[in-house]
């Protein structure tokens, strides 16, 4: 058998994959067969094998092909695995009233956080993070929380501008993770030399709340 033609096949096989395993075990036991079919010395091509020698072959054969199955096997395996589709995961989906109802909450909720900042600020980032909605401690959620969602409903309404509904939806998501950046920040702001204040934040996190008031009341009057 030709080493350097074998040498190109197994490249060729990739024998990471089950197909080149397989293709690899096919070459070994052709060249095992071809060995003991075709010996090196032509005189002795008409000499055949002694029992003993026939069922060497036959254990080195079966020796082979029990450890290529059990290498191939977990390969298929993983194969039909990584090939096969995940079922989709499901999913509770919330009705056009519904959606309605949780965008009226958010706009009164951002309301009431412009208009009771001071108060509300006392407590840090993560009170005004928890009105937003993007950090929800304790029993109340903010109707902030995924209003994503409650958009890609809202705009399936036949009477939406799809167009510009979307587009201010997005500057409507964008606004709040800017506030809820802001916010965050002023948790970890102070400390030793001369640190940023936490109320530096805290005045950015109020200057975006006010623009994502202004684009809820654009988005109000699409519905």
């Amino acid at each position: 058998v030709n080493n350097n033609n074998i040498k190109q096949q197994l490249s060729a096989a990739k024998m990471i994959t089950p197909r080149g395993i397989l293709l690899v075990f096919s070459m070994v036991v052709s060249a095992s067969g071809w060995s003991h079919s075709v010996p090196s010395n032509p005189s002795s091509a008409s000499k055949p094998l002694t029992p003993a020698e026939d069922a060497s072959s036959l254990n080195r054969r079966s020796f082979l092909f029990r450890t290529t199955a059990a290498v191939a096997a977990p390969s298929f395996t993983s194969l039909q695995i990584t090939t096969s589709y995940p079922k989709p995961a499901s999913a509770a989906v919330i009705s056009q009233d519904a959606a309605q109802t949780q965008w009226k909450a958010s706009v009164a909720t951002i309301d009431n956080l412009i208009e009771n900042w001071d108060t509300i600020s006392k407590g840090g980032g993560d009170a005004i993070r928890k009105e937003l909605g993007t950090a929800n401690f304790g029993k109340d959620v903010s109707p902030l929380f995924q209003i994503d969602k409650a958009f890609k409903i809202l705009r399936e309404n036949d009477s939406v501008d799809l167009i510009e509904f979307t587009e201010q939806s997005e500057e409507f998501t964008e606004a709040l993770a800017r506030a809820d950046t802001m916010a965050y920040s002023a948790n970890f702001a102070g400390g030793s030399g001369k640190p940023t204040p936490p109320q530096v934040y805290i005045d950015k996190a109020r200057k975006e709340v006010e623009g994502l008031q202004q684009i809820a009341k654009r988005l109000s009057s699409l519905l």
